[in-house]
């Protein structure tokens, strides 16, 4: 087990910067899992950890040793990559062995270290298959597997569940959080599903441009985003963005040239964004609204319902999630408030003002 540090990583490909001055440390046995949308950046930073690729400049730590210019051999990683990469004319056992042969360990220890990486992973009655006659979360298991008997001091995953239908996605997540859970590993995950980042993370590492936007607990983040694109991208349904104007110092929901729905004495004259997130959006009396709105779209999921409605003071569709019980139709006149204390304000550039 060991700690992770980047000290002001960059990394270009000719003139493209992809990776611009990242400094980061995950502690010993932290799950941390990057996101970020695609090209941002997240997968070639996994890539400079496990020495696949070279930095440009800064410097990489692991156990406090620098390894920046050590061959991946050498860095005591272990990655998890998307395509399982299993040898399709090995067994099962052999697959995962195949490293401890390559080291030339003795053939009784590779048999014992295999069948108790087997018996973790859950695949010991597989040893015997070839790749082709597992299913895609055995196969994953069995990769998984080909990197854990290595006793790594740190585990990368450059999303390995997005090959796999929802059922098992689920599944494989529980696998690598108890996994995780018993070999208190360092973890790094990458990936772009807010459910897996949410479930697995101790932190997450939002990234955007090759650049971090904020490092924090998944509540946190959630709960207390640094800028307008971490409000965005942490959070499914994302949250709301509402265009905040201004008429003889007065503050309004909505574009003035669109007309006003409700004045906003409270909000100072940085205010440019209102955020609200779909479950703090609520039905309400027309006397107390802070917008009225027209519902389009009802999506029943069983255990709630999300409403799409349309407003003047926005362009996009504005997401509120009701109980499961809701009535709402689509054509229906609504007059909603957001929940005072979980109102996010964001400046001209984007960064919180104030969750209120």
């Amino acid at each position: 087990m060991a700690d992770i540090e980047l000290r002001n990583v960059s990394k270009h490909f000719g003139e493209a910067e992809i990776i611009n001055g990242v400094d980061f440390k995950a502690g010993h046995g932290e799950f941390i899992v990057f996101v970020g949308p695609s090209g941002c950046g997240k997968s070639t930073l996994l890539r400079l950890i496990t020495g696949l690729d070279q930095v440009s400049g800064g410097q990489i730590l692991i156990g406090g040793e620098d390894v920046t210019r050590l061959r991946p051999s050498q860095r005591g990683v272990a990655m998890v990559f998307q395509s399982y990469a299993l040898f399709p004319h090995l067994s099962v056992a052999e697959n995962i062995g195949f490293g401890l042969r390559l080291a030339k360990l003795p053939k009784a220890e590779i048999k014992q270290r295999v069948r108790e990486t087997a018996r973790i992973l859950r695949v010991e009655d597989l040893l015997d298959r070839k790749p082709r006659q597992l299913s895609g979360g055995q196969r994953q298991r069995v990769a998984i597997g080909r990197s854990i008997i290595r006793n790594p001091k740190v585990f990368l995953f450059d999303e390995p569940l997005s090959n796999l239908d929802a059922a098992l996605r689920v599944l494989m997540r529980l696998e690598i959080a108890r996994l995780h859970k018993r070999l208190g590993t360092t973890m790094i995950y990458v990936t772009h599903d807010q459910t897996e980042a949410m479930t697995l993370a101790d932190r997450i590492v939002v990234i955007n441009r090759g650049r971090i936007e904020q490092i924090g607990s998944p509540i946190n983040l959630y709960d207390a985003p640094a800028n307008r694109f971490v409000a965005g991208f942490i959070g499914s349904p994302a949250m709301n963005f509402v265009e905040l104007s201004r008429r003889e110092g007065d503050c309004y929901l909505g574009a003035s040239d669109q007309g006003a729905d409700a004045l906003l004495p409270q909000f100072t004259g940085e205010a440019a964004v209102l955020g609200v997130r779909p479950e703090h959006v609520m039905l309400a009396d027309a006397d107390m609204a802070d917008l009225r709105a027209t519902v389009e779209i009802v999506e029943k999921l069983g255990s709630e319902t999300m409403v799409y409605l349309q407003t003047k003071a926005m362009d996009t569709p504005l997401t509120m999630r009701a109980p499961p019980e809701s009535r709402l139709a689509p054509g229906e006149r609504v007059s909603l408030r957001f929940e005072r204390g979980h109102i996010h304000v964001f400046d001209h550039e984007g960064a919180t003002i104030s969750t209120r």
